[in-house]
């Protein structure tokens, strides 16, 4: 299938104006997002067909003409032979949606983020805000399937298509429209979506940093605080919708510093009169700022009491076999499958002991060996098996066998962190390797991979840039 002179490589996804097909430019080979006009039919009878075409290039046209770090760049606007217009932008295989494992029943329980990586997202996000407001842009959709990552783990905010320019008035929209994502959108975008100025983006940002910590939704005037729960924790019981009515986080288990530092930061994030809230993404990267130092003030205070207070105890570890051999699962293989829950965890958490040395780390327990640093940089899945190919001909360590690893395998390396303490322990393994290839593919197309930082196992495309941390099997 062809669009213009970019071969389509597949559907991404698929909104109300249009559907976002993943392309590549022939002359180049490079991977790129495009963006076809196709309108839902009961958009084109509330709007009109022409309407909705010239909302679909002013899109485009803004999102080219702001340029900024944190905002995706558009490279390329035409027509295909049907005269339907699309425009072309930068892809990325991750966004923060599906890092966070939302779906589209969007108040099941989501995945938590440790608290650093969720204080540098936010930021990031801010900061493209602060461009577009400056423009006198409002995006009036912020939420985390709306924020790629690209491959250096930058935030950029994309789809402007609900965007209004400052004092502009929903002419296009019938009375009553709604515009926006439930849970995202502020009570006044709701009410009256010509009323949303940034303090309605901001909004947002607070509903995904509060998400994003705790792992829930906010509701109501309770659960402000919940990034304090261990990782992985599910709403109690008669929670099932995912809000939180229940504080997640009492006040005893912080600082009376931190929590009330957390406590001012959503009261003014999520205050649902938008003169009580932020009034600008400055300001409001200000309150984050000050809330990330009195976090990090108390990690230093948990970290400077003595180690044993901090260790567990080290259970000998059992002998355990750990398949090795790759496999090709299928598109329907449930994570099931894996041992996994519905957000790609284990059921079953693992503690190996490593044995750290130099550039390896051992696993004696499986008869495993890790490269400690893995590669320089994220690459191609065939890549990585070229990487994993040229560490056995160099006799990587003095070793022979390395390969790349299979699920099984990997998830013996996969972080559990969220508790407070765990960032007092220094990592064997670098954080900023996050995504990993696994040997087993999902489809011809498609590989399994591991978040090793957040601890879940999720597809991806093969040509999606990942890092590699290569295994061998000791005394092969």
């Amino acid at each position: 299938m062809q669009i213009g002179r970019y071969e389509i490589l597949g559907l991404l996804g698929k909104g109300g104006m249009g559907a976002v097909y993943k392309a590549r430019l022939p002359e180049l080979g490079k991977i790129v997002a495009l963006k076809l006009l196709d309108p839902v039919e009961h958009m084109v009878d509330l709007l009109g067909m022409d309407a909705v075409k010239q909302q679909f290039v002013e899109e485009a046209r803004l999102m080219a003409r702001l340029s900024h770090p944190n905002l995706s760049a558009v490279w390329d606007l035409d027509e295909d032979e049907t005269g339907r217009p699309y425009f072309v932008l930068e892809y990325a295989c991750h966004n923060l949606g599906g890092v966070m494992g939302e779906s589209y029943r969007v108040e099941e329980p989501s995945r938590r983020l440790r608290a650093e990586k969720a204080f540098r997202y936010m930021r990031q996000t801010l900061r493209g805000l602060a461009r577009m407001h400056y423009a006198g842009v409002v995006h009036r959709d912020i939420k985390p399937f709306n924020l790629l990552l690209s491959d250096q783990d930058t935030v950029k905010i994309i789809d402007f298509g609900l965007s209004k320019l400052r004092g502009e008035v929903d002419a296009d929209h019938p009375a009553g429209m709604k515009i926006g994502s439930p849970y995202y959108a502020s009570p006044e975008q709701e009410d009256d979506p010509s009323a949303a100025g940034p303090p309605a983006d901001l909004y947002a940002v607070g509903v995904t940093l509060y998400r994003m910590l705790s792992g829930r939704l906010p509701h109501g005037d309770v659960g402000r605080c919940g990034f304090g729960l261990p990782q992985g924790q599910e709403p109690d019981a008669g929670d099932e919708d995912g809000l939180s009515r229940e504080a997640p986080l009492k006040q005893e288990v912080l600082s009376d510093a931190l929590y009330s530092q957390c406590e001012e930061f959503f009261r003014l994030a999520l205050a649902p009169d938008p003169k009580d809230r932020f009034q600008s993404a400055d300001s409001m990267l200000g309150a984050l700022d000050a809330f990330e130092v009195r976090w990090r003030q108390e990690v230093e205070a948990i970290c400077s009491v003595p180690e044993s207070w901090l260790e567990e105890p080290e259970q000998a570890a059992e002998s355990t076999t750990v398949r090795s051999a790759p496999v090709k699962t299928g598109p329907r293989a449930a994570l099931e499958s894996f041992g996994l829950d519905h957000l790609g965890r284990p059921q079953v958490t693992q503690r190996p002991l490593f044995e750290p040395k130099a550039d390896i780390v051992r696993d004696p327990a499986a008869g495993l060996v890790w490269q400690r640093a893995g590669s320089p940089f994220p690459v191609s899945w065939d890549e990585a098996q070229e990487y994993a190919a040229m560490l056995d001909v160099s006799r990587f360590a003095g070793l022979r066998g390395w390969r790349l690893p299979t699920v099984p395998e990997l998830m013996r390396l996969l972080d559990r962190a969220g508790e407070l303490r765990d960032y007092c322990m220094d990592p064997l393994f670098d954080h900023e390797q996050r995504y990993l290839w696994s040997a087993d593919r999902r489809t011809f197309t498609q590989a399994w991979m591991v978040n090793a930082a957040m601890g879940y196992v999720d597809r991806a495309d093969m040509t999606c840039r990942l890092w590699v941390r290569a295994v061998c099997t000791e005394n092969a």
